[in-house]
């Protein structure tokens, strides 16, 4: 069995944290975790597909480890973290052969991927896919008028709890609540490794709660046209209950492989063991 170490990537503003699985000479699998969460959170699901791929999964900017520069008053679209993985492609000593995330790393991973001169195939679980209109919405000068509106989820992320005496603490919390009774032996422990960071008298979320809530709202950047350029290259899995990929016909219209799995939007959590062989497959379809 392969175990993770981890890794990090140099950007000139700061420092890019990771897990990585090394696996030399095997294909470069880049994955991309949700808002709120971080690389880690994936490695009961990752650890099923090590044999098989070299795994990298990163802390986008404002979560873990990352060192990045985060601004909830400037942060207006997910292009930044576009940005952040094509820089993170180009430190890697292969070029990537897969590309996946899941949510706002799945919908960040295919806005890198239609800027790139020959974009790999991508697998992405539960990208989050809206409405044309809410898109164009927040592309308008109205927006910060709208936002609170027509993005609730922002709302309620502002009013996350964020400090706490110790970490057993934090466990105790979670381990209460519906969300996290549902997830797989293991895998809030490894959120939290990286979730949490310590401080003089106890410990706070690594991703603030701000951030979080500027991410929910921050949606100026053009999915469907990133879809229609690479359509055809990329692959989803969607959930049945309580999916964030809303606009599915506008996936499938531009080439999109849309396939549905049972269980909710946070099934990576849930159910490690189908997304890990939704990823075997996916990669089987592209063949690698």
């Amino acid at each position: 069995m392969i175990e993770p170490e981890r890794a990090h990537y140099e950007f000139e503003d700061g420092m890019m944290a990771a897990w990585r699985w090394p696996n030399p000479g095997a294909p470069i699998l880049v994955f991309a975790h949700a808002n709120g969460f971080n690389g880690g959170a994936y490695r009961q699901m990752l650890g099923k597909v090590a044999d098989r791929f070299e795994i990298i999964a990163p802390d986008l900017r404002g979560h873990g480890r990352t060192t990045l520069p985060a601004d909830p008053a400037t942060h207006k679209s997910w292009n930044v973290y576009a940005k952040d993985l094509l820089a993170l492609y180009d430190r890697l000593d292969r070029r990537p052969a897969l590309l996946a995330g899941h949510s706002m790393g799945g919908s960040s991973t295919l806005l890198a991927a239609a800027q790139m001169r020959d974009a790999p195939p991508l697998a992405l679980v539960e990208p989050v896919v809206l409405p044309p209109a809410l898109y164009l919405m927040a592309r308008s000068p109205l927006w910060p008028f709208m936002k609170g509106a027509a993005i609730k989820p922002a709302a309620t992320a502002r009013k996350r709890s964020n400090g706490w005496p110790d970490r057993d603490a934090v466990i105790s919390r979670y381990q209460s609540r519906p969300t996290f009774a549902r997830w797989s032996d293991g895998v809030l422990e490894d959120y939290l490794e990286d979730g949490l960071v310590e401080l003089d008298d106890g410990v706070r979320l690594a991703c603030d709660p701000n951030w979080e809530a500027a991410n929910f709202e921050g949606q100026a950047h053009d999915l469907l046209r990133a879809a229609r350029r690479i359509g055809d290259t990329v692959q989803v899995l969607k959930a049945n209950k309580g999916s964030t990929v809303i606009n599915a016909s506008g996936l499938v219209a531009r080439g999109v492989r849309l396939e549905s799995v049972e269980g909710g939007h946070l099934i990576p959590m849930e159910a490690p063991s189908i997304v890990a062989s939704w990823l075997g497959k996916a990669a089987e379809n592209a063949g690698l």
